[in-house]
């Protein structure tokens, strides 16, 4: 088979001698929403690393085995007499697709099995047609692969994956080894929980809950954010890859400390802060004093469903008070009570607790939601397999489309908490999805942090909702908090232009020093060419502890000085790459198109300073012992005397020798120090835009020293590595800056750019 095919061919399947059986609630809604919305929102795309022996016979022959042990992993779906069964089948062939990458390049392999991922996350599943799931097997090399696996949210939720992940290892172990795998049918089949629940629901037990959800649910009204698109225009539906947006931002070490202290010291969960969070941030983007969110349980207490493979998972209403002059401490725990009374009703199924609510307004009453997972799919199998011939490592879900409007999730991962933001694209852009995502950070951090200070005096939001506008910028969010707005100075003299009246899409980039004259030369007289000097030229002024975001909005006010409209392609030259980065996510906020942002020898903010103690020692250890054998090269050379690796250090520290003289300071430093530590407490989502990082040659690499500078968890479009023979100093004299302009030429082209 070539690189990158896959073999189609699916077994007959043996319809003779199966079951018929009832449905939940939970099924018949999922059905219903099936004919109304094709589907959207019901599939479970699923993915996870192989890394080890995993042979493509052992693999289907492990998925084989959990289909024979498990019938919901056999069953179809109709309708007879006007009501939804489940048809078991006796048996059902699954056929694992197989897709061998590994003749491709490493990058290309990988990039190839992105793509297949997001394609196969979008694919619908026919519910009438078993089995309701795919599987498909990516090899990337002998000892690595990548899992698909697909079901239709009729056969299986978020914790099914984690048991059904968990049976697969152990059978795909027992068939490499030469043994069978265990295809013994458990105790409680899905059909006999379906059985169960219509039992349960005439038994009268759940009385209580049903009062609970009948006084809870009175007068109840939708929290409703602002569509960018009329609900008109959605009714049409979006196709393929425009089904919903996420984003994502991983909570950075600092952040998971305080959110540990916090909800230990406030004896509130995780789950009721993270709400708290959401539910300020919505009272802040639609004004509302009461905030509904739905949210999901597994429905697991009993012991028996624990290992059951089956969509058991129930949503619950949370009806939220925000009173933003409550001190943030009192409200996380008023939210936390309201969110544990709630918990405590959860049994009563959604399908009922609706049908009880009075609304107030029309709309679907869930039309934002949040779900928190300590685990991506509810077991901790699902991170990391145990120790065999092979370990399986879940990794992050490509949309396939979303049931709610806005869905909220925080997902934890052995790198960290991972918050994101999935939007139906048939209502949202994805600068909306971002913006709502950054500003529950930007809650969450306020609320761990400032657990005395009232919620109205906690940070603005910055810009989303009905509060974007003027006031809302980056510069007005400083004003509001107290500091004074970055001041255009002398433009005139921060701007330097080269080939102004070009007709190409110009480059601009930010520094403190002129040091791209032979890039901008070497890029042809075609193109134009602005270069921004931040710092104020007439001398140092005095700058507050800035975030990143409002110098960026700085050096944007620069930008449209000289260029009021775009498109751009941004730069910028160590720190100055990560602050392009974040001018290029308020330009495209803004409606602008940046066809893509140059990092120059940029470190990942986060990358070094989220690090935990001991790598953080361990590559400062690298960094001095590679300074040392840079000077003894300078010995060598005849540049310096052998005294200055040897005695003069001693001698210097016993302070019986003179410091060495610090070299003179550049122009501008202050603002370089300034923005540095801007940058090392900035956190930035994942950026979706195009993004080309030039590395040099002198920054040292190993495990410490990630070869894309840390970038590839924060650049979710096409990424680009371009190694320059130069120093990180030096990279924009004439022979480095013309590898740089080449190859920026050959990448710009690429695209499609002007």
């Amino acid at each position: 088979m070539s690189a990158g095919k896959a073999d189609e061919a699916q077994a007959p399947l043996d319809t003779l001698g199966g079951g018929t059986f009832a449905c939940t609630l939970l099924q018949e809604r999922f059905w219903a929403r099936q004919k109304v919305a094709a589907g959207a929102g019901l599939i479970i795309a699923m993915r996870w690393l192989v890394q080890g022996t995993l042979s493509h016979g052992a693999a289907e022959g492990a998925l084989q085995a959990l289909v024979q042990r498990h019938e919901i992993l056999r069953t179809s779906f109709r309708e007879i007499d006007g009501t939804l069964a489940q048809l078991v089948l006796p048996s059902c062939p699954l056929k694992l697709h197989y897709i061998d990458l590994s003749p491709l390049g490493v990058d290309e392999a990988e990039a190839r099995a992105d793509e297949i991922a997001q394609m196969e996350a979008r694919k619908p599943i026919d519910p009438c047609q078993a089995p309701l799931l795919r599987a498909t097997l990516l090899r990337l090399a002998p000892d690595r692969a990548v899992l698909l696996l697909t079901f239709h949210s009729m056969i299986a939720d978020g914790w099914s994956t984690g048991l059904i992940i968990r049976e697969f290892h152990a059978a795909a172990e027992a068939i490499e080894a030469g043994h069978g795998p265990d295809t013994r049918e458990p105790e409680l089949q899905f059909a006999d929980y379906a059985l169960w629940e219509k039992e349960l629901l005439a038994s009268g037990a759940l009385d209580e809950a049903r009062a609970f959800w009948a006084r809870e649910l009175r007068d109840v009204g939708s929290t409703k954010v602002a569509a960018d698109h009329p609900p008109s225009d959605a009714a049409s539906g979006h196709s393929g890859s425009d089904r919903s947006h996420i984003r994502s931002v991983l909570v950075s070490a600092g952040l998971g400390r305080a959110i540990d202290a916090f909800t230990r010291q406030q004896s509130v969960t995780l789950f009721g802060l993270a709400t708290a969070a959401l539910a300020m941030m919505l009272q802040r983007v639609t004004g509302d004093s009461e905030i509904v969110i739905g949210s999901q349980v597994a429905n697991r207490e009993a012991p028996e469903a624990a290992e059951l493979i089956g969509p058991t998972v129930n949503s619950i209403t949370l009806r939220l008070p925000v009173d933003d002059k409550a001190p943030a401490g009192a409200f996380v725990r008023g939210i936390s009570h309201k969110a544990i009374a709630a918990l405590q009703q959860q049994r009563l199924p959604f399908e009922i607790a609706e049908k009880l609510a009075v609304p107030r307004g029309d709309g679907p009453l869930h039309a934002v939601n949040l779900v928190l997972h300590r685990s991506y799919s509810g077991t901790t199998a699902t991170d990391q397999a145990a120790a065999g011939l092979f370990t399986l490592l879940s990794l992050p879900s490509y949309p396939s489309g979303t049931q709610w409007p806005l869905n909220f999730f925080m997902i934890g991962r052995d790198e960290g908490w991972r918050m994101s933001c999935e939007a139906d694209a048939n209502l949202y852009d994805p600068a909306t999805a971002q913006s709502l995502l950054e500003e529950w950070r930007r809650c969450l951090e306020g609320l761990v942090t400032s657990s005395d200070t009232r919620l109205v005096d906690l940070a603005a939001p910055s810009g989303i909702g009905r509060h974007a506008d003027a006031a809302s910028r980056p510069e007005a969010v400083a004003i509001a908090e107290g500091l004074p707005a970055i001041p255009v100075h002398d433009p005139d003299r921060q701007i330097v232009c080269f080939h102004t009246d070009a007709s190409k899409t110009p480059v601009v980039v930010l520094n403190n020093i002129s040091v791209y004259y032979q890039l901008a030369r070497l890029l042809g007289e075609d193109r134009p060419f602005i270069d921004v000097q931040l710092y104020h030229p007439t001398g140092h002024i005095d700058l507050p502890p800035y975030d990143a975001e409002v110098f960026a909005a700085y050096a944007m006010r620069l930008i449209r000085w000289a260029r009021p409209k775009g498109p751009y392609i941004l730069g910028g030259h160590c720190v100055y790459g990560v602050l392009a980065l974040e001018v290029a996510r308020q330009l495209r906020r803004s409606g602008e198109t940046i066809e893509a942002v140059a990092l120059f020898d940029s470190w990942a903010p986060g990358y070094r300073e989220d690090m935990s103690p001991r790598d953080q020692r361990l590559r400062q250890l690298r960094i001095n012992w590679h300074a040392r054998l840079q000077k003894i090269g300078q010995v060598r050379r005849g540049e310096i005397g052998l005294k200055e690796v040897t005695s003069n250090p001693v001698l210097r520290r016993l302070g019986l020798r003179k410091p060495e003289p610090a070299p003179p300071q550049e122009e501008g430093a202050w603002f370089d120090q300034a923005l540095r530590q801007s940058i090392a407490r900035y956190r930035p989502a994942p950026y979706d835009g195009d993004v080309v990082l030039f590395r040099s040659d002198e920054p040292l690499r190993g495990r410490l020293f990630d070869d894309y500078m840390g970038w590839r968890p924060l650049v979710t479009g096409n990424l680009t590595k371009v190694d320059v023979t130069s120093g990180h100093t030096d990279m924009f004299r004439a022979e480095p800056a013309g590898q740089i302009a080449s190859a920026l030429r050959t990448v710009l082209a690429s695209k499609g750019g002007r």
